[in-house]
C-alpha cells in the first residue's frame, strides 16, 4: 500500500480499533444476540452484522456531520461509548460502519478486517470491510443498501432510474 505518511498513520489506527471496540460491553450483547438469532451460524451472522452496520447507520461524511474528520481515538479523544455511537446516532460514514461490523464479527470470533481503498494521490479514500467465511476473505460493502456479503464493492447494482447507488 503506497498511503502518504499521516494517511498511513490514520490507516494503521482504523485497522487496530476494532480490537479496542469489540471490548465495549454493549456491542458484545448485541453480538451475542445477533449470533443467537443467527443460529450460531457464522455466514448468517455476518449477513445480520452487515445489516445492522450497513442499514441503521445512515451514510453522512464527517465533513457534513461535525465539520472535519471524526475518529474516535484519533482525531479526538474517545467518549466512553465510541464503539456503538454510530449505531445510537443512527449516522457516520464508512469507516464507523465497517468498524462496527468487524468489532461485532470479532466478538463472535468470526474473522473479520478493515479493508482500505486508496486514490491515485496516496489518500484514504474509502473503507470497507471484509469477513472469512472459508476462502478466501469476502468483501463486505457498509455504504451501500444493496451491497450483500461478498458482492465486489463496484459491482453493486446502481438504482435504475437515477444511475446511482443506494445509500
Amino acid at each position: 500500500m503506497s498511503l502518504q505518511p499521516d494517511e498511513m498513520a490514520k490507516w494503521r489506527f482504523l485497522a487496530a480499533a476494532p480490537y479496542l471496540d469489540v471490548q465495549e460491553p454493549r456491542l458484545r450483547k448485541l453480538a451475542a444476540n445477533l449470533w443467537e438469532c443467527a443460529q450460531r451460524d457464522p455466514e448468517r451472522f455476518a449477513n445480520l452484522a452487515q445489516c445492522v452496520a450497513r442499514d441503521n447507520i445512515h451514510f453522512i461524511r464527517d465533513t457534513a456531520r461535525v465539520g472535519g474528520e471524526d475518529i474516535a481515538g484519533y482525531t479526538r479523544t474517545p467518549g466512553r461509548f465510541d464503539a456503538v455511537e454510530a449505531l445510537i446516532r443512527g449516522e457516520d460514514d464508512c469507516d464507523a460502519k465497517a468498524r462496527i461490523f468487524v468489532a461485532l464479527c470479532l466478538a463472535q470470533g468470526v474473522p473479520a478486517k478493515m479493508m482500505p481503498l486508496q486514490n491515485g494521490a496516496g489518500m484514504l479514500q474509502h473503507v470497507f470491510a471484509a469477513v472469512r467465511l472459508g476462502e478466501p476473505w469476502l468483501p463486505v460493502e457498509l455504504t451501500l443498501r444493496r451491497a450483500r456479503v461478498g458482492d465486489d464493492p463496484y459491482a453493486v447494482p446502481v438504482e435504475r432510474t437515477t444511475g446511482q447507488w443506494l445509500r
